[in-house]
């Protein structure tokens, strides 16, 4: 580019950290076949491939892993169990984003109030500003919750507002939006372009791994096996006007044309000071819940975001010096198979059944009419504050709970929180859980299914939570700015990437990492 100065020291003038939602690691073998040579398939061919990334916590989950992979440990230091939780004093639903001291910013009224509030630890972000005051850092997703989350406490962040079709931020963040953003959100008012918008497939139908399909209908075929309806998209999409375009591929081309801007606009890697570009693609997330890693829509939402991500990595290097950008590839997590594979067709876990049978249970022996203050993301959470007025011991409780929850059908542990306050682990599995026990948020037991079975959902047919290998083993490459050629296949955990990335930026690692640089990374660093 010209007039670009290149970035002092050999670092690169711009980290790109993309993160693709929900992406289990069989997604870049099964579909490596038909991907293009300049989107993943370059991040494969030409630069640096670990490929036995996997996050060492449980449950897993999409607020989780993104903190993890910003901060540079598990949710046990960073606290981020998950998007909601249980307070367990007050027993009332806290959610990771809401901030009511938070105003959004050319939205709606009393919309779009999210904020970091609720983040406990600094992100990778965060460590470069410190040391680089001058640096940037800007985060794009379309999900508050991936913006909010990746972005810390201290960068620009944005995210799509699905009432508006536009992209906002809040106050916590800038006291008004940039009149570059302002002016990108002018040109979709009354535009017809997301009403007439039609998903039209890759590629003929018979190049199709898979053979399941439900909206999208390649070139007439008549070999694809239809989906049973399970209810209404609505039900996995955030409520607004433009919600269905957040389970479309649409969405993944909103999120790159603003990120292009926002690049143009801020000028990220033209100067002496590295600069990091945090984006996460969210509707794959929400395709493959929607309609299940094994249909046709989640393969074509794959080869969609493969073309999205070659032309956004042309784009932002056309912009900076030569040789200067670091492009990282990676998800927050995996995904279960499909509970409708018509093969192997199998039942749901029926979360507030379950609720309801251990609030009966401790109502049984305890007296009183509710103990069970809730029960999210595979945890129950029982009334504390109850139990202490009544001068019950609460390990004990949780113990007695514990043993007769497993009795449920569709569990294979239910792990008390008091076994998991300190020592160390007896097995990985019980690491893992450690690894995601934040004692002020995580509740009271701790529930693990069989593989493969996920929560009752309207509208999912596929999602994550568990420690089996399918939600925690997720692709990871690098390509750019010095970045040789190479596969690491030696187990690698998603925690050691930001630290990694700041030993590449030449600065000390975010403040609350407990991980190390990836093991022999140094050698293929030019």
């Amino acid at each position: 580019m010209a007039g670009a100065t290149a970035v002092a020291s050999g670092r690169p003038a711009l980290v790109v950290n993309i993160v693709a939602g929900g992406v289990p690691y069989d997604f870049v073998t099964r579909y490596g076949h038909n991907l293009s040579d300049d989107g993943i398939r370059r991040f494969m061919d030409k630069g640096l491939v670990f490929t036995a990334g996997r996050y060492e916590y449980m449950p897993t989950n999409q607020a989780s892993s993104l903190a993890t992979i910003t901060t540079g440990t598990y949710p046990y230091v960073h606290g981020v169990v998950g998007s909601e939780w249980y307070d367990i004093q007050s027993g009332r639903r806290v959610s990771l984003i809401d901030d009511p001291q938070a105003s959004g910013l050319d939205c709606e009224y009393e919309e779009e109030r999210y904020s970091y509030v609720n983040l406990v630890a600094p992100t990778l972000g965060d460590r470069l500003r410190k040391e680089v005051p001058r640096s940037k850092v800007v985060t794009v997703a379309a999900d508050p919750l991936s913006a909010v989350t990746l972005g810390g406490f201290g960068s620009q962040v944005y995210w799509f507002d699905t009432a508006r079709a536009s992209w906002v931020s809040s106050s916590k963040y800038m006291l008004y939006l940039p009149g570059w953003v302002v002016n990108f959100n002018a040109q979709y008012k009354n535009n017809t372009y997301l009403h007439d918008w039609f998903w039209a497939p890759h590629l003929l139908s018979g190049d199709y791994v898979n053979r399941r399909c439900e909206v999208l209908r390649p070139h007439g075929d008549e070999s694809f096996r239809t989906l049973e309806d399970i209810g209404d998209c609505e039900a996995v999409v955030a409520p607004g006007r433009y919600e269905h375009v957040l389970a479309t591929p649409l969405i993944d081309d909103l999120v790159s044309d603003f990120v292009q801007q926002a690049v143009v606009q801020e000028k990220l890697g033209t100067d002496e000071y590295p600069d990091l570009l945090n984006v996460c693609f969210d509707g794959m997330r929400k395709v493959i819940r929607r309609y299940g890693p094994e249909s046709v829509e989640a393969e074509d939402m794959f080869y969609h975001l493969d073309r999205t991500l070659a032309s956004l990595m042309r784009f932002v290097e056309s912009q900076c010096p030569e040789g200067s950008v670091l492009f990282v590839f990676t998800s927050d997590h995996g995904t279960s198979e499909a509970f409708d594979v018509p093969a192997i067709a199998r039942e749901r876990f029926n979360d507030v059944q379950f609720e309801a049978i251990i609030n009966s249970f401790l109502c049984a022996r305890y007296g009183g009419d509710r103990w069970v203050t809730g029960y999210h993301n595979r945890r129950v959470y029982i009334d504390r504050a109850k139990a202490l007025a009544e001068g019950l011991d609460i390990e004990n409780v949780q113990r007695l709970t514990s043993d007769f929850a497993i009795q449920f059908r569709g569990l294979s542990r239910v792990v008390p929180s008091c076994d998991l306050k300190g020592g160390s682990a007896g097995d990985s599995y019980m690491q893992k859980l450690r690894n995601g026990y934040y004692p002020k948020r995580s509740g009271d037991l701790l529930v693990d299914l069989v593989p493969d079975m996920i929560e009752e959902e309207p509208g999912v047919r596929s999602m994550t939570g568990s420690g089996y290998d399918y939600d925690t083993h997720v692709p990871l490459m690098m390509t750019g700015c010095g970045i040789a050629h190479g596969e690491i296949t030696a187990p690698v955990d998603m925690a050691s990437l930001p630290v990694t990335l700041a030993y590449i930026l030449g600065i000390q690692r975010p403040d609350a990492a407990t991980a190390e640089p990836f093991d022999g990374i140094y050698e293929y660093l030019k």
